[in-house]
């Protein structure tokens, strides 16, 4: 047993070895280098095999990092800044992981060399450069954003939100992201349209155009109403047309039912044929319970009015002068209200008929505070429309 148990562990230590040797010759050099960090971490007997593997793997991915970084500098071409930040940022955070095992020093004696990259004058230069890079791209599209293109504002607010990777504070990008985000906007106009024959409530109007845009995570989407802006500045109209307004009549539905529930009541004794009460077996008297029936009246009272909002909405691209396909809109706003009560024993109830007990129905709604019941499931609808046509 305790030769297979020696052997197991001769296996295992060869096949690490192996493994980590693999890593290097493959190229997969932070592979090795994660893996032998974590062999040497903490160890006092560190062994040679994962030293001379870290080694190796931190002199082949350091090398080839720096020719990777010598070769994007010849190309001339200040998009690649940025990749070479991302590839010293790298080199740095490699050095920083090896820093505090050294010196590193094998149990048999075996001294690894590290030659470690000075990144600090890299990351100032390729982070400047690619600062001034973007900065520079960005400027070009706000030209274009000048002349009405939206779409190069949006890329240029996006670019220049790039340069905090690189610089915290820069110039003027404060103030040109600013600029690029007022540039990006489109304006959309919110009309509420009433074409039936019933008077819409002045708040109706206003509670349909209020809506919440954070729902819709959109940055480059404003709304307004028509007197916020001027006509000639919206890229977009939605109406919402309302058609017909259908208000039902004022509904009671009455309804009376008995319930009956077999209760316990009290207990008699049981008598033999001689008139004497029953025994048991310990000498006590035998009791019987016994039980009879109670009943209870309910009667129920029911209330509904519905208000139905029936139109469309259509959203027009003043931009391109089209008119999206209209979408038809339906919404019900239903009132409800239950009372109940009862005469009788309360303990011939169910526990369902309990629940519902309330002697004061609520009283019906006058038609415009029924209509403004509406107005969360038309401002969802626009939402869901939006959404689906502007994004």
């Amino acid at each position: 047993m305790k030769n297979l148990i020696i052997l197991m562990s001769l296996l295992i230590f060869t096949t690490s070895c192996s493994s980590v040797r693999k890593m290097v010759d493959k190229g997969e050099y932070d592979d090795a280098i994660s893996y032998s960090v974590r062999k040497l971490q903490g160890k006092k007997n560190k062994k040679r095999k994962y030293v001379e593997a870290l080694e190796k793997a931190f002199a082949k991915v350091t090398q080839r990092d720096m020719n990777k970084i010598t070769f994007l500098k010849q190309q001339k071409d200040g998009n690649y800044w940025g990749e070479i930040y991302d590839i010293v940022m790298n080199i740095d955070a490699r050095q920083k992981r090896i820093d505090p095992l050294l010196p590193l020093e094998s149990e048999d004696g075996y001294q690894a060399k590290f030659k470690f990259v000075r990144v600090e004058p890299l990351l100032i230069e390729s982070g400047n450069n690619a600062a001034d890079y973007l900065y520079r791209k960005a400027q070009r599209l706000l030209q274009d954003a000048e002349k009405g293109d939206k779409i190069a504002a949006r890329k240029a607010f996006k670019t220049l939100d790039e340069i905090k990777k690189y610089k915290s504070i820069y110039k003027d990008v404060v103030k040109l992201k600013q600029k690029a985000y007022d540039l990006g906007q489109d304006y959309v106009l919110i009309d509420v349209n009433n074409y039936s024959n019933i008077v819409l409530p002045k708040d109706f109007y206003r509670d349909v155009k209020n809506i919440n845009t954070q729902e819709l995570n959109e940055m480059w989407l404003k709304f307004f109403t028509k007197e916020d802006k001027p006509m000639d500045e919206f890229d977009y109209i939605i109406d919402l047309n309302i058609n017909e307004i259908l208000i039902s009549p004022e509904r009671e539905k009455e309804r009376e039912f008995e319930e009956t529930k077999k209760i316990k009541d009290g207990f008699t004794y049981l008598y033999d044929k001689n008139g004497n009460v029953k025994k048991d077996s310990l000498g006590n008297d035998i009791k019987q319970e016994r039980y009879r029936i109670v009943k209870a009246r309910v009667f129920e009272l029911y209330r509904t009015k519905i208000a139905t909002v029936r139109g469309d909405i259509v959203i027009k691209d003043l931009n391109r002068v089209t008119n999206y396909k209209s979408v038809p809109v339906n919404v019900d706003a239903v009132f409800e209200s239950y009372a109940s009560r009862f005469e009788g024993d309360k303990r011939a109830l169910s526990k369902e008929t309990k629940k519902r007990l309330r002697t004061v129905p609520q009283p019906f709604p006058p038609n415009g505070e029924l209509l403004m019941m509406a107005v969360d499931d038309l401002k969802n609808m626009l939402l869901q429309e939006i959404k689906n046509k502007l994004k």
